[in-house]
């Protein structure tokens, strides 16, 4: 198994998507695009790299050698191809990426807020065991960067489902949602040395893209193969 996250630099992208954007639909021009993706699969050392058309859900596709051409509306994807990197984009979102050791599965999840809500990350996980034969020991989670509760302010509207993960600070709302994540990873059986967790808060850390800091922005991504 090789895995990575990519930053924001060492790519053909310029001016708002500086340099390493693999994001097509954010305004980018697509021969920059088309050679970032390039350098990923050079540097995941794959022939397949299969991306998807995230759309904030808990849908989730199985990727065999039929579908993986295709870029599908989902923000989850499980496979046990080989020569295929599985990719998940974001700029603030969580990039999850998942292993079974023992039965050679790997899965992605796109995890905002609403993902985060909808338990996505559980239920990449459901569909592993019950799919493929996996078993929660023996699963990996890596969290990438992503943002967190010190620069998450959100709006009491959205607050529904994490009111044990708010933190008020100026008379301000924060939301901790890596917490929430990891509590829903616990609470379905995955614990302490599975869940790796990256430190690294994407709207303070400008060696990534973030569209809370900039708003117009690249997405960097996380990528997992056999």
């Amino acid at each position: 198994m090789k895995y990575l996250f990519t930053d924001r630099f060492r790519g053909f992208s310029s001016g708002n998507y500086d340099s390493l954007n693999l994001a097509l639909h954010v305004g980018d021009n697509p021969k920059h695009v088309r050679l970032n993706k390039e350098l990923l699969a050079e540097k995941m050392d794959v022939k397949n790299l299969v991306f998807m058309n995230q759309i904030h859900g808990d849908c989730i596709e199985i990727i065999t050698a039929k579908n993986r051409a295709k870029s599908m509306e989902c923000d989850g994807m499980i496979t046990n191809l080989k020569d295929t990197a599985l990719c998940v984009m974001v700029a603030d979102c969580m990039p999850l990426l998942f292993y079974d050791s023992l039965q050679k599965v790997i899965a992605v999840a796109h995890a905002g807020r609403n993902g985060v809500y909808l338990k996505i990350a559980n239920k990449i996980i459901e569909i592993m065991m019950s799919n493929f034969n996996c078993h929660v020991k023996n699963i990996k989670v890596f969290i990438g960067p992503s943002i967190k509760s010190c620069c998450y302010e959100v709006k009491n509207d959205v607050t529904k489902g994490f009111e044990n993960y708010l933190h008020v600070k100026g008379g301000k709302i924060y939301l901790d949602i890596v917490q929430k994540c990891i509590d829903d990873l616990k609470d379905i059986g995955i614990y302490g040395c599975n869940i790796d967790i990256s430190p690294i808060c994407t709207c303070c850390d400008e060696n990534y893209f973030s569209y809370r800091r900039s708003g117009v922005t690249g997405r960097f991504c996380g990528a997992i193969k056999l």
